[in-house]
């Protein structure tokens, strides 16, 4: 006997005929068996997707809570500098409020500042309306009316 061997149509035979390596085939039974092992494999290995899951979602909700937690400190922080600086310039909690709009120190000091001139000058000078009560007579036009109205209610001069 020879150790030749020979290929043919993808099998090894050696020269006496017996084959050395055969090609598998799977009959469909087979390869449901294969793919449901496959399967239960790969659940298995991602088994605790689920905890990690509900994980990163608690994680996202604590990281939520964080970022409203640090804009309501934000929020306070401003508001406390709103009220030092309007009981600094003397500006009631009302008016506080509604001027003291600005976002940085700087600016709220402006607007109290200029807030508060305004208030000094009304309560220096009273509420003014310019030029009201100066009313400035024409002559003809007014003496008509005036005519007018004193015939028509009977009165006179």
């Amino acid at each position: 006997m020879s150790d030749n061997t020979n290929t043919e149509a993808g099998a090894e035979v050696t020269t006496d005929g017996a084959e050395q390596k055969q090609e598998a085939t799977f009959s469909q039974a087979d390869v449901d068996r294969i793919v449901k092992e496959r399967i239960a494999r790969v659940e298995a290995k991602y088994a605790d997707y689920p905890d990690l899951k509900a994980k990163a979602d608690g994680a996202k909700t604590v990281e939520q809570q964080l970022a409203d937690l640090v804009a309501k400190h934000a929020e306070a922080e401003a508001r406390v500098q709103r009220s030092e600086i309007a009981s600094k310039y003397g500006i009631t909690p009302e008016d506080r409020d509604l001027f003291l709009t600005g976002s940085d120190p700087a600016a709220l000091e402006a607007q109290a500042k200029r807030l508060a001139e305004r208030i000094a000058d009304t309560k220096k000078n009273g509420n003014v309306a310019r030029n009201e009560g100066d009313t400035k007579s024409t002559g003809n036009a007014d003496s008509d009316e005036h005519e007018f109205v004193s015939t028509l209610f009977g009165g006179s001069d």
